[in-house]
């Protein structure tokens, strides 16, 4: 720990020294407006946070728009240093990690789930203003040096660079001020050997010109026991500000993150057996810290069986880890000119990710991506007579290579694919203010996506006996279960080794081939045999939608804002490797909102309102389902129709001088009208109706089930959400107060995983933290300690059923506390 904490150190001392400025004096960041924090002149109000979410800087009081936004100060506050600790801060919302470097994202129960990195996100990440095309790159970076992160609720078919369906989540970073020569630091240590340091430091270049720079280092101990939910993380941003003239502004920025550790964990809750009357849990015995690589959780995944071989699971045979890679450059220019503001955002971003992890249970699963962005923005924004306008068009290009190996066992697969995708649009926001207090506003957007997919699948599959697998108990009599008798794959990403180590095990005949071909290799012990399948992926199309809004805002009274909109979106359909399903079709939604918002009693209460119903249709989901030719896949389908609605109650008053409270609260009720899922045994363990089609699998025994879930929960949908906070300032002498906050949140029950079994329901739960503080009156040096999750219990965050029977999850981080420092100068 103590090499960590010097390294730490370090960078944010070596951050401050490029100032030049060789001692502390201020623990906040002076772009304090920009983070949307209190003015420090006057505290005797509740202060604005400034959003830009309708490409333009209003007060978020001011935006008539579904919108949460929370300030850089209270990021670090709140100890926000990742995506998916911004569960705390945004009722809303929900980040999840079920392996690997894929991110899932749900608002309001509108998200997906998936390990396929091709699918577009449902709620739409964007760092700086640009839009990314997978979510790992955004939130797997760290938060450092942010000015605010703004979570937009609902469709985003107009202004943001790509449709959502769900939202969009703007990650937006502090930018260069002229004229200032300043840095400031943050550093904190706690229990799990936690370390973590932040610096940054602006810098004037003349009278019109100015450079910051931002570093930061992040590091803890597993969670796990077998190491596993670490943070091991760096990140470095720079950015140029240069204004020649009173109407050219050029922003240059550039940022490397890399990603390192052992990566998310899960533990093993139980498993399920089949039987004839369906099937048995059996609880593992494992707590929520086991992890999936220790001996306990090793003694047990060895206990259970693995179809279709039907021998018993061997020890994960690699340790999981994570070496990933986020870079990129983008740029705002912005000119002034006769008929409004031209803003044009160019971006390139690219990826590297490489990782080994075990979540579903695989032994194991590993991913090389390289991912590739460009994107091109332009806007023109103005007035003319009464009306304001947007105008603007969006190119975005993107490239993905894959590999995959996503180990069972007893079922190899070897996944290879070029996925791309190429998207332009062309959109439009037109504001009528028909009077002082009254205005109308109307958008339309036109997409046009085009994707193309060129993959491999090949699957090694071991079977008992034959096809169709022996199964038990008659499997232990062809002795299926001894081991050895029936190849339990190794790691390899190619079907040549793979056949190589078979022949040289003695599993097959030594004159074996590997053709691009199905093929059958019969074992020599005559215990099964092996089938290799193969399935290229090979299509292309394009799918195209006119998305709109309309809205009306009315000002009740200065501070009192009421608003309206209907807003349409769509999520573009794409091609995936799936045998027999390469294709899935676009989602789409409609949103109606009716919202206020108001400040009361001299900015001391502020009181926001909102009412929603979302219609929402053909969602994009990821199952195992059945193949037109009637075999088994996992893949992305259509599935259903859900009526989300809902309202949100968002409270904050300042009753004393130094007094600040807070709660905020959401009802969401969301219902799938209708939801049919299609499959088969071994994946046929969900927890809805069933009748069977008529139809059977490839074997001709086993019965295709449709499961009717029509009546059940959109997934991270909890009924009920509460946040609520307390921050007190104490003044202890003329230049030093104490500052303590604490912050609470509750989740009602909601549902993780499409099978809707009772372990993949997730428990209601309070969730608390808590901090104090010691800082000058006026801004200077501070230091305070933290603890978060006070009840010290480790809540499911992720959980999943997995393809070889296991139950298992991801949890939250148990109780964490540290000590934190802060200075700028």
């Amino acid at each position: 720990m103590h090499i960590r904490l010097l390294d730490t150190t370090a960078i944010a001392f070596a951050t401050l020294a490029m100032t030049g400025i060789a001692a502390p004096a201020l623990a906040q960041d002076a772009q304090a407006q920009d983070a949307g924090a209190q003015d420090a002149s006057d505290n005797s109000g509740l202060g604005d946070i400034i959003v830009t979410a309708q490409r333009r800087s209003e007060s978020l009081q001011d935006a008539g728009i579904a919108i949460d936004a929370v300030g850089g100060d209270s990021l670090v506050r709140q100890g926000i240093t990742q995506a998916d600790a911004l569960n705390r801060a945004v009722p809303a919302l929900t980040v999840t990690n079920g392996g690997g470097s894929n991110t899932s994202i749900f608002l309001r129960g509108v998200g997906n789930v998936t390990n396929s990195s091709y699918n577009d996100p449902a709620v739409t990440p964007s760092y700086d203003g640009v839009v990314l095309g997978r979510a790992a790159g955004a939130f797997g970076a760290a938060f450092y040096d942010l000015a605010r992160v703004e979570v937009l609720k609902g469709p985003q078919g107009i202004l943001y660079g790509r449709n959502a369906t769900g939202g969009a989540v703007n990650i937006l970073p502090n930018r260069p001020e002229l004229g200032a020569n300043h840095g400031g630091f943050t550093l904190s240590i706690g229990n799990y050997d936690a370390v973590s340091a932040e610096g940054f430091a602006n810098l004037a270049i003349g009278d019109n010109a100015a450079l910051r720079v931002a570093a930061t280092r992040q590091y803890h101990d597993g969670y796990n026991r077998d190491d596993s939910d670490d943070l091991d993380r760096s990140g470095l941003r720079a950015q140029l500000l240069f204004e020649p003239t009173d109407t050219l502004s050029i922003r240059i920025g550039g940022d490397y993150t890399h990603v390192g550790g052992v990566g998310t964990g899960a533990s093993y809750i139980g498993a399920f057996t089949p039987g004839a009357d369906g099937y048995t849990f059996a609880a593992s015995g494992l707590d929520s810290s086991e992890g999936m690589n220790t001996d306990a959780a090793n003694a047990y995944r060895q206990t259970q069986l693995g179809a279709p071989g039907f021998g018993f699971l061997t020890a994960m045979n690699e340790q999981q880890y994570s070496d990933n890679t986020y870079w990129g450059v983008n740029a705002e220019v912005t000119l002034e000119t006769g008929i409004g503001t031209l803003t044009v955002l160019p971006a390139y971003r690219k990826s590297d990710a490489e990782s080994v992890f075990y979540g579903p249970a695989f032994n194991t699963a590993y991913t090389n991506e390289q991912d590739r962005q460009f994107s091109l923005e332009t806007r023109l924004a103005g007035t003319v007579g009464m009306f304001d306008y947007v105008v603007g068009g969006f190119f975005f290009d993107e490239k993905i290579r894959n590999v995959g190996v996503y180990n069972q066992e007893f079922v190899l697969p070897i996944q290879r694919y070029t996925h791309q995708t190429k998207s332009l649009a062309g959109f439009g926001q037109l504001t009528a203010n028909l009077s002082d207090r009254f205005r109308l506003i109307g958008g339309l957007r036109y997409t046009r996506d085009k994707k193309s997919i060129d993959g491999l699948i090949n699957n090694f599959i071991a079977f008992c006996g034959g096809i169709p697998a022996i199964t038990p108990p008659d499997s232990f009599e062809a002795g299926c279960a001894t081991p050895g008798n029936i190849p339990n794959f190794p790691n390899f990403t190619s079907t040549g080794d793979t056949v190589n180590w078979l022949i040289s095990q003695g599993y097959i005949a030594s004159g074996s081939t590997d053709t691009a071909s199905d093929q059958v290799y019969p074992l020599l012990n005559g215990t099964g045999l092996i089938l290799k399948t193969y399935y290229p992926v090979v299509d292309s199309g394009s799918y195209s939608r006119v998305t709109w809004k309309a809205g009306a805002e009315f000002d009740l009274a200065p501070q009192s804002l009421l608003y309206a909109s209907v807003e349409t979106g769509y999520r573009a359909g794409g091609f995936q490797l799936s045998e027999g399903n390469p294709s899935y079709k676009p989602e789409f939604i409609t949103a109606y909102t009716v919202g206020s918002k108001n400040r009361f009693l001299n900015n001391k209460v502020q009181l926001n309102l909102e009412a929603f119903w979302w219609k929402y249709k053909d969602q994009q989901i990821n199952y195992f389902t059945v193949s037109p030719d009637s075999v088994l896949i996992n893949t992305i389908d259509n599935a259903g129709r859900a009526d989300i609605k809902g309202f949100d109650i968002d409270l904050m008053a300042k009753p004393l001088h130094n007094t600040t409270l807070s709660a905020k609260v959401q009802y969401l009720d969301t219902e799938y009208k209708k939801l049919n899922l299609i499959t088969a045994s071994p994946r046929d363990n969900i927890n809805c109706s069933s009748s069977q089609t008529g139809d059977y699998l490839s074997d001709g025994t086993t019965p295709i089930l449709s499961f009717d879930c029509s009546g059940r929960p959109l997934l991270f949908s909890p009924k009920w959400t509460i946040n609520l906070g307390i921050e007190q300032i104490v003044p202890v002498s003329d230049s030093f107060e104490l500052v303590g906050n604490f912050n609470t949140s509750w989740r009602s029950s909601q549902y993780g995983a499409f099978e809707y079994l009772d372990f993949e329901k997730i428990r209601p739960y309070w969730l608390s933290d808590a901090g104090l503080t010691l800082r000058q009156s006026d801004g200077g040096l501070s230091i305070g300690a933290y603890v978060q999750n006070i009840e010290n219990k480790r809540r499911v965050a992720t959980p999943q059923s997995s393809p070889i029977g296991f139950a298992i999850a991801r949890y939250t981080a148990p109780r964490t506390y540290g000590l934190r420092i802060s200075a700028s100068f």
